[in-house]
């Protein structure tokens, strides 16, 4: 299953993204654990290839979205499978396997359980600026897009949480920004939920 995952997002990207530098980024990506990593340590996407699917849910979630939203003719391919497939590029080797002890509910007898546990090694920012710090070390981001990937946590991001109203004046200004914010969590909490 995983294999033919990574062979679709590969063909996606391929097929899609042809920008300056996309060749280099999708080498780093083979490099890393892009294609194994989990989405999350304890929500959603939490076993190895979360992060694949995740990005590949919020692809499928996002063409859907523009499409009902009647706004096709304005995105290129492109750009809805950078903000889609790269949007969390912030977990690439983000994640370490580890062990936790748990209770059995049943017996009440403790075991290890395997956990994935945060590793970071990259601490800079929220993790849709670190997305966008990545991606841009690799290929040019339109501003549009820069403002999807930055604005894809909408509520749950950690500057909304603490009082900035940022995200809602992204949305204002970029239909894209709230359909990638509006797949990420249908895919969330709809596909993987």
């Amino acid at each position: 299953m995983l294999a033919n995952t990574k062979e679709r997002f590969l063909k996606i990207y391929e097929d899609s993204i042809k920008r300056e530098g996309s060749t280099e980024l999708l080498r780093w990506l083979e490099d890393s654990d892009f294609f194994v990593a989990p989405a999350s340590t304890k929500y959603h996407g939490r076993h190895e290839g979360g992060l694949l699917e995740h990005s590949l849910n919020v692809y499928d979630c996002l063409k859907t979205a523009i499409s009902a939203a009647g706004v096709q003719d304005f995105y290129s391919d492109e750009t809805v499978a950078i903000v889609s497939l790269l949007h969390d590029v912030c977990k690439v080797n983000f994640y370490k396997k580890g062990f936790r002890n748990v209770k059995d509910e049943e017996t009440g007898q403790w075991y290890k359980k395997e956990v994935y546990e945060i590793d970071e090694k990259f601490p800079c920012g929220d993790h849709a600026d670190k997305s966008v710090i990545i991606l841009q070390n690799f290929i040019h981001l339109e501003p549009e897009e820069i403002l999807a990937i930055r604005a894809h946590m909408g509520g749950w991001d950690t500057a909304v949480k603490g009082g900035n109203a940022f995200v809602g004046k992204i949305f204002e200004r970029s239909k894209l920004s709230l359909l990638v914010h509006l797949a990420d969590m249908a895919a969330t909490y709809l596909l993987e939920g």
